[in-house]
C-alpha cells in the first residue's frame, strides 16, 4: 500500500501514524506543502491508496496565508470520490469539514483544549470498536468546526462536541490527536510558555505513564483505519 501524508507543520509530524504504517511494511510519502520551495502537491490520487492530512497551528480558513489549503481540500474530495480512505487529524479534520462545505471557527468559549481528554462515543463507528466507548485521547486545539451536511458525528468531548466524524465514501476526521506521542505533546508544551502553571503541570503529568492509555487508544483507531485502507478495492490502473 502507498499512502500520501500531508504534514501541515513540522512540529505536528505523523508520529504514531507513521509507526503503524511502517509496521505494515507500507510506503508513505510525507509532503510539507507550506515549506518554502516545496514542489506542489500531487494533482490527483493516482498511484496512492489513501490520504492522511495532519495538524498544525494554522487557522484552517487562512487561504491567503496558506494558499495550498485549496489543493488539500481538492485532494480530500478527489480521494474520497475514488473510494480511497481519507484521514484528517486536528487541522486536517477542520480542512475536511471545509472540503465538505462546513465552517471552521474558534471555539465559542474561547477555550483551548490541551492534554489527555476523556472522549465519548456518540454513534456507532467501527474505527472506535477496539478503542472503546470512552477513549482517553490527546487534544491540542482552540478551533472547532460545524458538522458538514451528510456527516455522522461519532466522538465528542465535554469541551468540544465535534471530535470525530465520517462523511462521503471513505473519509474520517478526528479533531483529537490520535497520532500524538508523549514526545510530540512535550514539544508543543515547550513552545507554549503562556500556559498557566496549573495547566502546564497537568499536561506534564499527562506525558508520563498515563499516556500509555491514550497511546493504546490512538493506535487502535489508526490500525482500524489502516485496515480499511487494506480492504479497499484493488487499483484499476490508478
Amino acid at each position: 500500500m502507498h499512502l500520501l501524508v500531508i504534514v501541515n507543520a513540522p512540529d505536528a509530524p505523523a508520529g504514531r501514524l507513521a509507526e503503524r504504517i511502517a509496521a505494515r511494511g507500507w510506503r508513505a510519502d510525507e509532503v510539507l506543502p507550506h515549506a518554502p520551495g516545496v514542489a506542489p502537491l500531487p494533482a490527483s490520487d493516482a498511484g496512492y491508496d489513501a490520504l492522511a492530512v495532519l495538524g498544525g497551528a494554522q487557522d484552517a480558513w487562512d487561504d491567503s496565508g496558506f494558499p495550498r489549503f485549496a489543493d488539500e481540500l481538492r485532494l480530500m474530495r478527489r480521494f474520497d470520490a475514488a473510494g480511497k480512505p481519507v484521514l484528517g487529524i486536528c487541522l486536517g479534520a477542520q480542512l475536511m469539514a471545509r472540503a465538505w462545505g462546513a465552517e471552521v471557527r474558534r471555539m465559542e468559549t474561547g477555550a483551548f483544549e490541551r492534554g489527555l481528554v476523556p472522549m465519548r462515543r456518540v454513534a456507532a463507528e467501527p474505527l472506535l470498536d477496539a478503542a472503546g466507548d470512552a477513549p482517553l485521547l490527546t487534544a491540542w486545539h482552540r478551533d472547532t468546526f460545524d458538522l458538514p451536511d451528510g456527516a455522522t458525528l461519532f466522538l465528542s468531548s465535554a469541551m468540544c462536541a465535534h471530535q470525530g466524524f465520517r462523511i462521503g465514501n471513505a473519509s474520517w476526521g478526528f479533531q483529537c490527536h490520535i497520532e500524538a506521542t508523549p514526545e510530540i505533546l512535550g514539544r508543543w508544551l515547550e513552545k507554549s510558555p503562556q500556559i498557566p502553571t496549573a495547566e502546564r503541570d497537568r499536561v506534564v503529568a499527562d506525558c508520563g505513564p498515563r499516556f500509555a492509555v491514550a497511546a493504546r487508544a490512538g493506535a487502535a483507531i489508526i490500525d482500524a483505519w489502516l485496515d480499511r485502507v487494506s480492504r479497499r478495492a484493488p487499483r484499476t490502473g490508478d
